[in-house]
């Protein structure tokens, strides 16, 4: 059911040394089905919904600096939040540390951390052109070292408390699906409650609800290349029968009775123009 990503091992790797090897088991299962199950789906569409979160948060901690970053796409955070840090943090302490808070928290406070940590470097990146991505997304990428942990997790929680998920600002919250664990994991107590066989029905929930979404992205696609693809021969279609229509027209209106007819018809042709013209306008262009 669950699918293996990059990193995935780093974050098992914890586990063992903290726990050993038979706690670490259903200390896995359990963390891979109720805390992490967005990054293990079939396809890695699941964790667009975390990386949507970010800019929001850092809007919401500092607009000027958010808009800074505005043209640098968040995958900057991929690695860091997908394994938890577990994969650039290599201090055994600190790495312990930093579980023991990540785990008693909802999943979205990862990306609070990080916001936290960007917030964190302002003056570093401001000095860097907001029309530079590639800088910017290389120097966004690798963590600072050495990270101040502690005072890294109390501004967290500081920050989640005053800019809780659901009041960041464009609706971010909104697009999150109810079967994420961003959402499912949002209320301790409930999350407390959740068995391995409610994550496998959330994670077959949203599995369904990702291959919707990417099969109608598909679609889209396929049809608008098909309208790029007919689009000068539909037109020239288009101006060839007008052309036709308007001798035929002509012809007919060489006498009385054509002309009453025509007259009669014509509000139903313009109306199956109009008709006709807002179903294909869309894919023309």
């Amino acid at each position: 059911m669950l699918h293996y990503f990059q990193g995935y091992h780093d974050i098992v790797q914890v586990l063992l040394l903290v726990l050993g090897a038979d706690a670490a088991v259903p200390a896995a299962a359990r963390l891979s089905l109720l805390h992490i199950r967005d990054f293990m789906l079939p396809t890695m569409s699941g964790t667009e919904s975390h990386l949507q979160l970010l800019p929001a948060i850092l809007y919401a901690v500092d607009p000027v600096l958010c808009k800074h970053l505005s043209h640098t796409q968040p995958f900057f955070a991929l690695a860091a939040t997908l394994t938890l840090y577990a994969h650039d943090i290599e201090e055994y302490g600190d790495i312990a540390r930093l579980f023991d808070f990540l785990l008693a928290s909802p999943a979205s406070i990862p990306l609070y951390l990080f916001a936290v940590i960007v917030e964190s470097r302002k003056a570093e990146l401001l000095d860097i052109e907001e029309d530079e991505p590639e800088m910017l997304h290389s120097i966004l990428s690798k963590l600072p070292k050495p990270l101040k942990l502690e005072s890294l997790i109390q501004r967290t929680s500081e920050l989640y408390q005053q800019h809780p998920p659901e009041s960041l600002p464009g609706r971010a919250w909104s697009r999150v699906s109810a079967n994420s664990v961003l959402k499912t994991t949002h209320d301790p107590q409930l999350l407390a409650k959740q068995t391995l066989a409610d994550g496998e029905v959330l994670f077959e929930r949203q599995a369904a609800e990702i291959k919707r979404a990417d099969d109608w992205k598909r679609r889209k696609l396929r049809w608008r290349q098909l309208a790029r693809k007919y689009r000068r021969p539909a037109r020239a279609a288009t101006y060839g029968g007008a052309t036709i229509v308007a001798v035929v027209i002509a012809y007919w209106l060489r006498n009385s009775a054509g002309q009453t007819v025509l007259a009669s018809c014509l509000p139903v042709l313009s109306r199956m123009r109009q008709q006709a013209w807002g179903v294909l306008q869309p894919y023309l262009y």
